[in-house]
């Protein structure tokens, strides 16, 4: 009779054993494998515990190393290979023990890199009106471990069953390192618990004054708050966001370390999640301190130079804004428009810039050494996120009256191409049916018709002139936009950078196991020999990730900001991202369509 083949796991530090020992090799059987942990001597053996609370948890005598034993077999090695001999019916898989206490592991699947403190949605949620799905929840369709998952398991447990056996029949530390242990943990249960009475306390506080509305209304999307209506609160109640969730993922992390049986076998002792959530976290703020440090010391050096470029350069943009507005009033590049609703135009737009800058950008020019010295003492303290978010609200406030141009052009362009199509229609005996959506034919009057090509003259002829200030402030609005969204790209970078899984990628690809790979290897024998890898995440899949974990950010974040009172899906997060694509921005332009960026405030 055939006998079954065995796999046996070695790992890799036990390749050679010394000659002159008389060692017994303890591991974990599962089935039909075996996982080899450590060597003990064999004067020492009687006086281990191999047993543990757990039946599946026990350690089990798995062969002999240079002496022969009646019970079990002896391992011999090959001097050449520097390997185990193993039977005809035997695979030798070797493997680099995890190192735990470092948060290495083995995982057949790849982890997720989400440094966002939500929970999961994205994929959580079945669909109940399928009914596949709802036939589905009546049974359990989840996937049996496998024995390769639980040998995985016990690999995992490697060094900790190491240490069990060291100090296994002894005491299992000395006293001084108890004393220092429990001072440490005394120190820092008192740090965290005095964080969470004073500043947890402060922080829910100054969010809830961030966000307590100060115009209701039954939309909350019509809802203003402070974060809100200004990028620089939003970044204030962000961060306060984060110093308030830091003593939870402290306390997850903290969980996540101790190194028991239960937690290892589980799998919840190898978790990545809550280490790279707090130290991203950290890390993040401490970049932006040290960017903000470096930047406001800058602004301080550079004081009356940027003082003075920035009131030139409002000063600059506001002339040229006079000169183009002028050169739209008087046939521009030569084109003959219609001087009468040119000049209308033109007197309307000059009148909004006079009153703008008199009661707007000279007072922000003569408050500009002011402003700045606020902003350099805000970057210091606060980051240099805050710069940022100062500036884009610096940028509304200076360019509203281009928005508001932007904004009356396109209305005006999209009621006269719409009129312009629906007389078009007439022409060809045609109207629009607004009741069943569609085009019907119609006969029309002799007046009907007259007064129809009537107006669509007057309307071709005063298009022209439309299209020249529309175009215009659409060119602007564009450049406006690039600017916004260049600017909002680089808060979201800063804010949510995954840098902790780019550096351990980059330092210690261990700790970021995107599955296993088992490579063969000769060792001059009929049996097989592998070596079991651990295959690190990629840069695809750590950004993969990552993006994933962002929407499902975004879609919390864009369900609060409406209340809860329709359910949005990846779909509506999606359309939000959607509005930067310029396929979407020239289809808007020619339809005579508003367009915009994202909305920063509500994503994240």
């Amino acid at each position: 009779m055939q006998k079954p083949i065995t796999s046996i796991f070695w790992p890799t530090d036990l390749l050679k054993p010394k000659p002159l020992d008389n060692l017994v090799v303890v591991g974990y059987k599962v089935d039909e494998k075996v996982v080899v942990i450590d060597f003990v001597q064999y004067s020492k053996f009687r006086k281990l515990n191999l047993k543990s609370n757990k039946p599946n948890l026990c350690l089990e005598i798995i062969g002999t190393v240079n002496f022969h034993h009646m019970n079990y077999r002896m391992f011999k090695f090959d001097t050449k290979f520097g390997k185990p001999v193993m039977e005809q019916n035997e695979n030798l898989i070797l493997f680099k023990p995890p190192l735990s206490r470092k948060l290495e592991y083995y995982s057949i699947k790849h982890i997720a890199v989400n440094i966002f403190w939500t929970e999961p949605v994205l994929d959580t949620i079945p669909d109940p009106e399928n009914t596949c799905t709802r036939l589905c929840l009546h049974f359990d369709s989840r996937p049996k471990l496998t024995n390769l998952k639980e040998v995985i398991k016990f690999i995992n447990l490697t060094e900790y069953s190491r240490y069990k056996l060291l100090h296994s029949g002894s005491n299992s530390r000395p006293l001084y390192s108890k004393l220092l242990g429990s001072l440490l943990n005394w120190i820092g249960s008192v740090v965290l618990a005095t964080y969470q009475t004073t500043i947890v306390p402060l922080c829910g506080l100054l969010i809830f004054i961030l966000n307590y509305p100060l115009w209701q209304h039954s939309d909350p999307e019509r809802t203003i708050t402070l974060s809100s209506s200004s990028f620089l609160f939003h970044q204030l109640n962000f961060r306060l966001k984060q110093f308030q969730y830091l003593p939870c993922q402290f306390l997850k992390l903290r969980n996540s370390m101790l190194e028991t049986e239960d937690l290892i076998i589980k799998g919840t002792k190898f978790s990545p999640g809550a280490y790279i959530k707090l130290y991203n976290t950290l890390w993040l703020i401490l970049n932006d301190l040290l960017l903000g440090i470096i930047t406001s010391t800058l602004l301080s050096k550079y004081h009356d130079q940027l003082h003075i470029g920035i009131n030139s350069t409002i000063i600059g943009f506001e002339s040229f804004l006079v000169n183009l507005i002028h050169w739209l009033m008087n046939s521009p590049a030569g084109f003959k428009l219609n001087n009468e609703l040119a000049e209308f135009f033109g007197e309307l737009i000059m009148w909004v810039l006079d009153f703008w800058n008199e009661f707007v950008l000279q007072y922000f020019t003569r408050n500009s050494s002011t402003v700045l010295k606020l902003v350099t003492v805000l970057t210091r303290f606060g980051g240099f996120n805050l710069l940022i978010a100062t500036i884009l609200d610096c940028l509304s406030i200076v360019t509203f009256h281009l928005h508001c141009f932007y904004f009356s052009s396109t209305r005006v362009f999209n009621w006269q191409s719409h009129i312009l199509r629906s007389l078009f229609r007439l022409f060809y005996g045609k109207k629009y049916n607004i009741l069943r959506n569609r085009i019907d034919s119609n006969n029309y009057e002799f007046d009907q018709l007259l007064f129809g090509i009537i107006i669509f003259t007057l309307l071709v002829y005063l298009l022209p002139t439309v299209v020249a200030f529309y175009l215009s402030f659409v060119s602007g609005r564009i450049v406006g936009m690039l600017i916004t969204t260049a600017l909002e790209f680089v808060l979201v970078t800063l804010n949510h950078l995954p840098i902790v899984a780019l550096l351990l990628k980059a330092k210690h690809k261990e700790r970021l196991p995107g599955g296993i790979v088992f490579e063969y290897e000769s060792n001059g024998s009929d049996a097989f020999c592998f070596k079991l890898m651990a295959r690190p995440l990629s840069l695809k899949e750590i950004f993969n990730s990552h993006i994933k974990s962002m929407l499902n950010f975004n879609l919390i974040n864009l369900q609060e900001s409406q209340g809860y009172r329709t359910k949005l899906g990846l779909a509506d997060v999606l359309d939000q991202w959607g509005r930067v694509s310029p396929i979407k921005i020239a289809r808007k332009i020619v339809l005579g369509e508003v367009f915009g960026s994202f909305d920063y405030k509500k994503l994240f």
